[in-house]
């Protein structure tokens, strides 16, 4: 093997997770790595148009990521999501401010020819009135997002994965299986085809990296009203789209910038006037920033 081949067999794995791990909102469906770090992401969606006329929304998401490294075949990892529905022309029953804060653990066991890995995260989703009044937590304030995904080398340049999954991504809570064909026909290019998440990712340069990822951006969140005497599930359903560009600046320090389109956009809700209704947006626009700190 020469060295090229071994150097990018070593770096690509943390250039894939410095692009596609933190634009979208983490899973522990996915694989987080094995570099401990800590990043900070912020994606700004165009003002999206609600069907029938009904009105119009616009969305801003801000995600805190941490991952570290415990002993033997344990990670750790926390994020918090922050997510803002600004709505025109309707009422939410809450403000449509919006939290999700994930405390992960993973384990890991195997080898470069196999491994398994098993996830578990508890997870707090509620709207900022809720997150910040314990006493209102119920059982639709929690959830458990879960992870089994089996590893497998089929060659050289081929590698399977598949398990089963359990969190929000697609709106409300579903177990669903995973499973992916990962391939690295060069040590610069790997293309990793699967369910419910896909991309390809080239490497320019030592520093240099571009990539295109499609993935569910999805959630479910408790809220409740300004005085506490309404509450219901808040829930978005979306599809991401995104060419992500990459650099790394130096050893430790990385920078992700993307453009792409919000599809497949969904809303159910309680309106302010106790009414539920479905309501389906029209595709958007979204630009994303991530910097990333390797420790």
């Amino acid at each position: 093997m020469s060295f090229r081949r071994a150097h990018a067999i070593s770096v690509v794995p943390f250039t894939l997770c410095m692009l596609f791990c933190g634009t979208s909102m983490a899973s522990v469906c996915e694989d987080p790595g094995t570099v401990s770090y800590v990043s900070a992401t912020v994606v700004d969606h165009d003002i999206s148009e609600l069907e029938h006329g009904l009105g119009a929304t616009e969305q801003t998401n801000q995600e805190l990521q941490i991952l570290a490294q415990g002993p033997a075949t344990l990670s750790f990892g926390f994020s918090h999501r922050y997510s803002k529905f600004d709505f025109a022309g309707i009422e939410p029953q809450t403000n449509a401010h919006l939290h999700t804060s994930t405390f992960a653990l993973h384990w890991r066991r195997g080898n470069s020819h196999g491994n398994m890995r098993a996830a578990a995260a508890p997870t707090l989703s509620a709207s900022s009135n809720v997150l910040g009044h314990p006493q209102k937590y119920n059982s639709d304030t929690l959830q458990l997002s879960l992870a089994l995904v089996r590893q497998q080398r089929l060659s050289e340049s081929v590698i399977a994965r598949y398990g089963l999954c359990g969190d929000d991504r697609f709106g409300r809570y579903r177990f669903y299986p995973t499973a992916a064909l990962e391939w690295r026909p060069h040590p610069d290019w790997e293309i990793d085809l699967g369910f419910p998440a896909s991309s390809v990712t080239y490497r320019i340069t030592d520093s240099l990296s571009s990539g295109l990822r499609a993935a569910p951006d999805g959630s479910e969140w408790h809220v409740m009203n300004r005085d506490f005497d309404a509450e219901s599930q808040f829930v978005y359903e979306a599809y991401a789209v995104e060419w992500l560009f990459g650099f790394e600046p130096g050893r430790h320090l990385s920078l992700v910038a993307g453009i792409g389109r919000q599809l497949r956009n969904s809303f159910e809700m309680t309106l302010r006037s106790g009414e539920r209704v479905s309501v389906q947006s029209g595709p958007v626009d979204r630009v994303s920033v991530e910097i990333r700190w390797r420790f």
